[in-house]
């Protein structure tokens, strides 16, 4: 039997977002060869399957999940992700990350902090990813966390650990990080995932659909509600600054002027749990400056939406591992990111995407 190499991977974050991710890695061990998950583009990247995929390790601040089996932590309140499929124990334990910035704001009201997250720092988080052999760490943090998601970079960094930044906190387009990585020759994966296919994917193809028969975006927005802890977060206005920039420097790589565009986080509705609700509306000139709107209502379950473009990240890093590829991996990045270093159209990232997997 052939004996194929596993991706032992590490989560700062054991959210939603997380909590899909494992689901989506448990339910492909689960299927045979010949299965074909929904939404998963890829079942193989460069030889590596989903199922080659193990947890390593996680980290989190919530006492609550701190100690306990990650199959139990990513069910646990408040994270509110759908239960897919039953998770069998990895025998991992959450540890304590350290804390940083990543409560400030609302959220604080909703976890409470392990007390040793004020005592843990970067080095224990490389110590950690050492010790355990990991291959890719995937960040998950909450958005706003700038000085906590900088950390497990440079964690990241020290570990000689790809990192996949989910979140919006600029890692990747960060030229002092970016030579780091570079520097001690580890992949660095960012920023700001892109939903398989979510509000910024949609409204992108829209954009470049318009464009390509020659009609002018007068005016565009994108207004999104959710009932999940991003969406709770993200009801700071200090919090969601950076995921709005994100969203416009995505708009912008489609063809658009995004300088006055409103396409970010908009509103919490707790009812909603994981589903996510996206409006939006695009005016143009056609024919005879004749008229052109669209308007369009998407409706998702946001974090397994998510867990599609996160095993793909993974893979990614770890090819890029593999062929000693260091510093931002600009060729998948724009594809698999709304905010990366150098955006690219829809077509153009996908393009690039398929020529790096060969």
């Amino acid at each position: 039997m052939e004996n194929v190499k596993k991706i032992r991977v590490a989560f700062a974050g054991v959210g939603s977002n997380t909590s899909s991710t494992v689901q989506t890695i448990t339910q492909a061990k689960e299927c045979n060869e010949e299965t074909q998950l929904p939404g998963i583009s890829y079942m193989s990247i460069c030889g590596y399957e989903l199922k080659n995929i193990d947890i390593s390790c996680a980290f989190d601040v919530d006492e609550n999940k701190i100690g306990i089996d990650v199959a139990s932590a990513i069910f646990t309140q408040p994270t509110s992700c759908n239960k897919f499929c039953e998770v069998p124990l990895q025998n991992v334990s959450v540890v304590p990350g350290p804390l940083f910035d990543g409560l400030d704001g609302d959220l604080g009201e909703k976890v409470k902090a392990h007390k040793k997250c004020y005592e843990n720092d970067t080095d224990d988080v490389v110590r950690i990813l050492k010790e355990t052999n990991t291959d890719v760490l995937v960040c998950n943090l909450p958005t706003g966390s700038r000085n906590a998601v900088r950390a497990y970079a440079l964690a990241s960094v020290m570990a000689g650990v790809a990192f996949v930044n989910a979140t919006p906190e600029i890692v990747a387009r960060d030229p002092e990080i970016e030579a780091k990585f570079k520097a001690y020759n580890v992949p660095l994966l960012g920023d700001d995932l892109r939903s398989h296919l979510g509000a910024t994917t949609l409204h992108m193809a829209l954009i470049e659909l318009m464009k390509s028969r020659g009609i002018n975006v007068t005016n565009t927005y994108q207004l999104n509600f959710g009932g999940n802890m991003d969406f709770y977060n993200l009801a700071s206005p200090g919090r969601s600054l950076s995921k709005q920039n994100s969203k416009k420097n995505a708009l912008f790589a489609a063809g658009i002027d995004a300088s006055k565009v409103s396409a970010g986080p908009n509103g919490y509705v707790e009812y909603l749990g994981d589903t996510k609700i996206c409006y939006l509306h695009l005016e143009g000139d056609s024919v005879l400056n004749s008229n052109i709107t669209i308007e369009l209502r998407l409706e998702v379950q946001d974090s397994p939406n998510a867990a599609g473009v996160i095993v793909n990240a993974i893979r990614l890093a770890m090819v890029a591992r593999d062929r000693n590829m260091a510093g931002s991996i600009d060729s998948v990045s724009p594809y698999l990111f709304k905010s990366p270093r150098f955006g690219k159209t829809e077509q153009e990232g996908l393009r690039d995407f398929v020529n790096f997997i060969g």
